[in-house]
């Protein structure tokens, strides 16, 4: 096969095409997906941070808790009380 310029301009616009095609079928589903994920990551990691903080304050509120307990355990043997 002669390489002259209507074959040249032929295979640029068949390569253009096939390439066109591939970004509109594949590339662009993709960076789609890619972003949806991106997003659903970054949501995920707030949640986290939330439930993380919230496990916090739960463990501050049990330490009260049990030293209340402890406390009164005292008070009532303490009292004699079993």
């Amino acid at each position: 096969m002669e390489l002259n310029l209507s074959n040249t301009v032929q295979l640029i616009t068949i390569i253009s095409f096939t390439a066109g095609l591939v970004k509109f079928l594949i590339v662009k589903p993709l960076q789609t997906a890619i972003t949806a994920l991106r997003e659903a990551i970054t949501e995920m990691k707030d949640m986290l941070f939330r439930l993380d903080q919230d496990q916090k304050g739960i463990d501050k509120r049990l330490v009260v808790v049990e030293e209340s307990a402890k406390s009164a355990h005292k008070r009532l043997d303490g009292m004699g009380v079993h």
